[in-house]
């Protein structure tokens, strides 16, 4: 698997959350603050591409002892995030990919909208190390897109090709992300379905 890269999506930051909002409304958030109320107080969290960190504040808000490790691959990402997230001090930011996390364990591990960046052997790699940093009976909150129906099918093409163009991405196909997590290292506890089910947000529990 090639080395992945830094900074892809420098260029779509600024506008990242007005264009998930004009094309998906409160889809995206909803989907990214589902199972967030699951998390215990206290709990060690990793997020991987944790983009402008605004899916995060109610966690942060409402779970008053929760510690964030962010991990996100842009830095004017994380210059948002630190903006939006600006009122605690229970987030660890960190420039880098999932390659770069940091050498601990964790209770729970998010990453929204991360895993549809990865070609199916990739994805695998990418699981195997969600499992090694998590606690026994960890558990890994995943949302993010699907191709069930036809239309989904053209959306995501439409998706990739504009990630492309911008080069923010090179994959061009969505891989079959729920099979492969759940095909010997997890098991799914609960999901649930937005936007005319083009997005699942699920909980995996660590077997």
């Amino acid at each position: 698997m090639a080395a992945p890269q830094l900074n892809r999506f420098d260029k779509i930051a600024p506008f990242y959350d007005k264009l998930a909002g004009f094309a998906f409304g409160n889809s995206l958030m909803s989907a990214q603050e589902y199972n967030l109320d699951t998390i215990a107080e206290g709990a060690d969290v990793l997020v991987i591409g944790g983009g402008t960190g605004k899916s995060l504040t109610q966690l942060l808000v409402k779970n008053k002892s929760c510690r964030i490790w962010f991990v996100e691959a842009s830095e004017k990402m994380i210059e948002l995030a630190k903006k939006n997230l600006n009122f605690t001090n229970r987030v660890i930011y960190m420039h880098g990919t999932h390659e770069n996390v940091p050498d601990r364990n964790f209770d729970i591990v998010i990453t929204h909208f991360f895993v549809d960046m990865f070609t199916d052997s990739e994805l695998h790699n990418v699981m195997q190390l969600v499992h090694g940093h998590l606690k026994s009976q960890g558990r890994w909150l995943v949302a993010d897109f699907v191709n069930h129906k036809y239309w989904h099918r053209i959306f995501l093409k439409v998706m990739y090709i504009f990630f492309n163009c911008l080069g923010a991405l090179d994959i061009r196909s969505l891989s079959n992300w729920d099979r492969i997590i759940q095909s010997g290292y997890f098991k799914k506890i609960d999901a649930s379905s937005f936007y005319g089910g083009f997005i699942n947000s699920v909980l995996y529990k660590k077997t």
